[in-house]
């Protein structure tokens, strides 16, 4: 049984610097922990970001993590203020997770099989098939992302891999629109958003660029290079806290986009395929520990 939440009405490489010591008696046998990234100028602690519904069923505690899939079809959360993976478990419907996202009710839409769409619980992994898709020409592979900050978004969007198209599809109505060919450097790469309506494109390349896409129009409105990081191989974007996530096999790179800058904040428990958050992480820094999830 999948664990969805509907209450809302929406279906909705190059390393450098010093990664984390992987240390902490503290942690569990499935948890990940390593020496936090450094945030700069961060909220205090507690502060959560400016996505966050509020007096709503939208957003619960699972909502606001990014996820990583990938090496042995496994599931993790990853909190970024304290640098912890947890695994959530394995997934029994694909074993080659290429892509994913989640919505704001915690939900994991996650892409595998041929350019099959799994919805995936992100409290045990467990996931089905979504039956109302199909795989169209030029998406056998695709980046996906959500980009509403409303409980009933049903927008998701799609970037081929096939084709470098930008797509939308309708989760309640499922209809599917192509909307445009965005200009970018190569089409294989990942997508995601920062919760400003817009879309992020991470292309896969020795050289790495950042894309903001108008997902009205599929233009490029603004292209950031990311300095001092690699591409090829497995990769996956993510953001969370006013920074991107760039996952590069299993390390892990943050990208600042005011600042320009990059580190190497360590290594992921397996090599990256797909990440992903919904509109519910925090938008600016936070020092914040993980929300606790039943």
């Amino acid at each position: 049984v999948v664990a969805l939440l509907w209450a809302c009405g929406g279906n909705t490489g190059t390393s450098f610097g010093d990664g984390g010591d992987g240390s902490d008696s503290s942690v569990g046998p499935d948890d990940v922990k390593t020496e936090p990234p450094v945030f700069g100028d961060s909220s205090p602690p507690g502060d959560t970001g400016t996505g966050v519904d509020a007096g709503n069923d939208c957003c619960p505690a699972n909502a606001q993590y990014i996820y990583i899939t990938g090496q042995g079809a496994q599931l993790w959360s990853f909190w970024p203020p304290t640098f912890t993976f947890k695994l959530v478990g394995t997934l029994s419907c694909t074993s080659f997770p290429t892509h994913m996202t989640v919505d704001r009710n915690g939900t994991a839409w996650v892409v595998g099989d041929g350019g099959s769409v799994y919805q995936t619980s992100t409290l045990t992994a467990k996931c089905s098939a979504l039956s109302t898709w199909t795989p169209q020409n030029g998406f056998s592979d695709f980046a996906l992302s959500f980009t509403g900050l409303t409980c009933g978004d049903t927008s998701l969007y799609m970037l081929g891999q096939g084709n470098g198209k930008l797509a939308k599809f309708d989760t309640a109505k499922s209809t599917f629109t192509t909307l445009g060919t965005p200009t970018v450097a190569g089409i294989l790469g990942d997508m995601t958003t920062n919760g400003d309506g817009t879309l992020y494109f991470l292309n896969d390349a020795p050289t790495l660029h950042l894309y903001e896409i108008n997902p009205a129009t599929a233009g490029v409105m603004k292209t950031y290079t990311i300095p001092n990081a690699s591409g090829g191989g497995d990769q996956a974007l993510a953001y969370f806290g006013g920074r991107f996530y760039a996952f590069e096999n299993d390390v892990v790179y943050e990208y600042d986009p005011a600042a320009n800058t990059t580190k190497n904040i360590g290594t992921a428990p397996i090599s990256v395929t797909g990440a992903g958050q919904s509109t519910c992480v925090p938008t600016a820094p936070t020092d914040a520990g993980p929300p606790p999830v039943n």
